[in-house]
């Protein structure tokens, strides 16, 4: 059971992909707007979760936590 809710920095976590990702492109512009989609991306992503998150009723027990997780990763795959 979770007694309290997570909160995820979306601009801290944007950040962590980005440099985590390995951008190939030599073009200076192209390899920019790859950076740039994948940080928006992240941060978009993250935002969503929070938002989630925050709606969620507390007290949630094993089962509902897995129906939520569910829930989130159903919005998650129509919208992305």
């Amino acid at each position: 059971m979770m007694a309290k809710k997570m909160k995820i920095d979306p601009d801290k976590f944007a950040r962590a992909v980005v440099s985590g990702s390995t951008i190939t492109e030599s073009d200076d512009v192209k390899a920019s707007k790859q950076a740039l989609k994948r940080y928006l991306s992240a941060y978009l992503l993250i935002e969503d979760f929070n938002k989630l998150e925050k709606e969620t009723v507390s007290g949630l027990n094993d089962q509902s936590f897995s129906e939520m997780m569910g829930s989130i990763a159903k919005a998650l795959q129509s919208k992305y």
